[in-house]
């Protein structure tokens, strides 16, 4: 990877003169802020472009003042109260922010009520605050139930010099033991969702690092830099079926370029082709490519083309997919179809000052011989197009989704509801190494392919310092059986499928999934919640010996930490 250290070498000693920032922290509450805002401004912001994820701060912060002195734009007391929350988590970028508390503690900290220590001079500026978690809780699993608990301690550090540099690191260590069903998860992936790496602790439960870094810089008014190690997240919805956040961290280059209506991202990473949890040895390595394109023809609509290959070679990065603007197809094809190529389409429409309707699809494979006899049969065109073969490799995954803000007329009352589903060997390849995976997780969505899957979401926020959520999740997938491959799992290659022909979605162990979760969060201050979630799962299989049924409860404090969900 001694090619993205040259290019930041080269980026680094360029002579720069615009202004930047790193991004929001993803699941942060801030989303759910901005989301709001864009739906109740009627039209698609232009300081940010809110399918690629994190949103840059400084972006955040332009479309948050422009709400703020729009005349028609009907925010309620809490909305008013959330913006002034924005002006504080950005306060580097907004005069607004640069509150100063009454009594700072020694004098020294908390001389703003968000931030432990800050700097704030000309041409530099540092926001240093601590990162604690304090948990208790029970569940009721059958498979490793009883009393659960997390313990987090870190910082997080962020800021930029000169208008030139801007930094993020975010360290912690932490202690914890999880409900069963998401132990039985980790134990079976080598690897604790959204963080990888983990020691035993005590009995049943994991000690683990989450270390995250970045530096970006904008070298124009339209095009910025960011090189990491952290996550990404591409989509409008609650999941997605590009690019989630669900796995662990990776090392990244991107390259964002915003000009006109035009949003373009390039996304090059490093990745773990697979992590069989031995004594310390490093690990084989693969690479990932992504571009995104996204227009906005209207003021309320986003078109957007997805592409992404992932490959693997010999510890080398294949520099023919640095072409920013070549279709990764064409190159994949001139090198003998090695790689792991998906595509895809998404949407985004605000309107009434309401509603957002969005939605991705993404195209794995399609072979229309292979599915269908056009041509071959005397049955006709109709019946071969109502009657397709089901062929394995017909590989693909949709989403839809609603968001509807200030429902029935209830200030702060928001819904959201959202529909997916995924073929059988979605995210699959012929080689084990090059499936659409990062760490023995899945790239994309959690549960990988073979699913159907509805969300629905309600979030009711009465006053600025309490936030109540409740959220069902609904899916139907095919498990393996021991030894089998029906298309769930994208870590297998698709050489070991089950068939050819007659592939369907849920194929295999039918299995029915009801997750119901309610999350209260009381904030008095800036960035201290305490939370109250209670959790009841439910699993169904056609082999009645993995049927189980979950109910967790649990409370505790946080600090500068967004709330997570094991929602799988």
């Amino acid at each position: 990877m001694r090619l993205f250290y040259t290019l930041i070498l080269l980026i680094i000693g360029s002579n720069f003169g615009f202004s930047q920032s790193v991004g929001i922290v993803l699941n942060h509450d801030s989303y759910r802020i901005l989301d709001r805002l864009e739906i109740k401004s009627g039209q698609l912001n232009t300081s940010y472009h809110s399918t690629m994820k994190p949103i840059d701060r400084l972006g955040a912060t332009q479309f948050v003042q422009k709400i703020d002195t729009a005349s028609d734009c009907d925010l309620s007391d809490v909305d008013i109260e959330n913006i002034d929350f924005m002006y504080e988590e950005n306060m580097e970028f907004s005069e607004k922010g640069r509150q100063k508390s009454r009594k700072p503690l020694l004098k020294i900290f908390y001389k703003h009520p968000a931030y432990l220590f800050h700097v704030d001079i000309p041409k530099f500026q540092m926001l240093v605050n601590p990162v604690i978690a304090v948990k208790f809780g029970y569940d009721t699993d059958k498979k490793g139930g009883g009393f659960k608990f997390e313990n987090v301690r870190g910082a997080e550090i962020r800021g930029n010099v000169d208008n030139i540099f801007g930094f993020y690191a975010y360290i912690t260590t932490k202690q914890a033991k999880f409900p069963g069903y998401v132990t039985e998860k980790i134990d079976s992936n080598k690897a604790i969702p959204s963080a990888g790496y983990y020691k035993p602790f005590k009995s049943n439960g994991y000690d683990f690092f989450v270390g995250r870094g970045s530096v970006s810089l904008t070298p124009t008014e339209h095009i910025s830099f960011q090189f990491g190690y952290d996550k990404n997240f591409i989509g409008d919805g609650y999941r997605s079926l590009f690019l989630s956040d669900w796995g662990n961290d990776y090392l990244f280059l991107k390259v964002n370029t915003r000009v006109w209506k035009l949003n373009y991202t390039n996304i090059f990473a490093e990745l773990i082709a697979e992590y069989p949890r031995r004594q310390d040895t490093v690990l084989t390595k693969k690479y990932m490519a992504v571009h995104h394109l996204s227009i906005a023809p209207t003021r309320w609509l986003s078109l957007g083309i997805f592409e992404s290959t992932v490959f693997s070679r010999p510890d080398v990065f294949e520099l023919q997919y640095l072409n920013p603007v070549i279709f990764y197809r064409s190159i994949e094809q001139a090198l003998g179809s090695p790689d792991n190529v998906v595509l895809g389409v998404n949407f985004k429409a605000n309107f009434a000052k309401h509603f957002s309707l969005y939605g991705q699809f993404l195209l794995d494979e399609l072979n229309f011989k292979e599915e269908f006899d056009f041509g071959e049969t005397d049955n006709g065109f109709f019946y071969e197009l109502t009657h397709p073969k089901r062929w394995w490799g017909t590989k693909f995954a949709t989403q839809l989704g609603l968001k509807y803000i200030d429902a029935f007329g209830v200030d702060n009352l928001d819904f959201q509801l959202e529909g997916n589903m995924s073929r059988p060997y979605t995210y699959q390849h012929y080689d084990k190494i090059t499936t659409f995976t990062h760490y023995n997780q899945p790239l994309a969505h959690p549960l990988g392919a073979n699913f159907t899957e509805l969300i629905a979401i309600v979030n009711y926020q009465p006053i600025r310092e309490l936030n109540m959520n409740l959220k069902y999740i609904h899916s139907i997938y095919g498990a393996d059986s021991s030894g089998s491959n029906w298309g769930s799992n994208p870590t297998f290659d698709y050489t070991t499928r089950e068939e050819e022909y007659g592939n369907y979605v849920q194929q295999g162990v039918k299995t029915k999934y009801n997750f119901a979760e309610l999350a209260v969060s009381y904030q008095p201050w800036h960035g201290i919640f305490w939370d109250l979630n209670y959790v009841f799962r439910k699993v169904n299989s056609e082999l009645d010996f993995n049927d189980r049924t979950t109910h967790f409860i649990q409370t505790g404090f946080r600090v500068n930490i967004p709330y997570k969900s094991f929602d799988y």
